[in-house]
């Protein structure tokens, strides 16, 4: 959602525009204060992760539970077991990380998160060795607590956090003025495809009217027509008795029409011809 930060600059631009100065400064101030970071994940990891290295305790609960107030409650049930071990996670997270920053884990910032979130955790399985913390050496080097202590899994932790943040932000219903911009987009993108769609139409229909045009297509031909044409001669496959047996009928014929010239049909005589004889 890093288009939010865009519509921001817009709103402040309209309400400068506006002329609303005294909106414009609660606007500055409420943006400063934004717990959201503009819905930008990188800042809202980095917001807890800074709650945990100072071992803030209280900022850390009252920012997971604005977040959770703003998202995570809004998710189907079956998506909360997920959201609630990243949360403990990041817990044992504070806890690794305080016992780290002061030299040892018999520190008053393990105690008191212990303290105060004995009501919560004291109930769970999973918290039962945690209380136990305080009172153990080195326990990076305890099998109970070794694998919180590497690198691994603490980036593990802030990677299932920043891939939880964006799929829920990504899904999020947003209010219209934020999705100007891709609507917009799609928009140019239509209009784009009609223009080359009534362009292309334009052209075939100037191919079709046009001499030119007619030349075109028959320029797409002329490479068939200018090979060599193959000379069938429409006689070679008579044979030549046929030949032989039509001269003798074409003779035959002639002798019939000069015999004919001879008979009374053919012979007789015009009254004029009588006259002159």
């Amino acid at each position: 959602m890093a288009h939010i930060q865009f519509v921001d600059e817009l709103v402040r631009e309209y309400l400068l525009f506006r002329g609303f100065t005294s909106t414009v400064k609660a606007f500055d101030n409420d943006l400063k204060a934004d717990k959201d970071k503009g819905f930008r994940v990188d800042k809202i990891v980095d917001q807890i992760l800074h709650y945990v290295n100072v071992s803030d305790l209280a900022g850390l609960k009252e920012y997971w539970s604005h977040l959770d107030s703003l998202v995570f409650s809004k998710l189907e049930v079956h998506v909360q077991p997920a959201v609630r071990k990243i949360e403990y996670s990041l817990y044992k997270m504070y806890l690794v990380t305080a016992a780290q920053s002061t030299g040892g884990v018999r520190n008053e910032k393990v105690s008191e998160f212990l303290s105060k979130m004995l009501p919560e955790l004291q109930g769970q399985n999973e918290w039962k060795e945690w209380f136990m913390l305080p009172y153990i050496q080195k326990p990076e080097e305890n099998p109970s607590f070794s694998l919180y202590f590497t690198r691994g899994w603490q980036d593990s932790v802030l990677v299932s956090l920043h891939n939880l943040l964006a799929t829920v932000f990504q899904c999020m219903p947003q209010p219209t003025l934020t999705s100007y911009e891709s609507d917009a987009t799609l928009v140019k993108k239509l209009q784009d495809e009609i223009t080359a769609l009534r362009g292309k139409m334009q052209q075939q229909s100037l191919d079709k009217t046009s001499p030119i045009g007619h030349q075109s297509r028959l320029a797409q031909y002329s490479d068939r027509l200018s090979g060599p044409m193959p000379l069938v001669d429409d006689f070679c496959a008579v044979p030549a008795e046929q030949l032989d047996s039509g001269l003798r009928e074409a003779r035959g014929l002639r002798g019939l029409l000069r015999q004919m010239g001879g008979s009374p049909v053919m012979g007789r005589k015009t009254p004029r011809s009588q006259s002159q004889n």
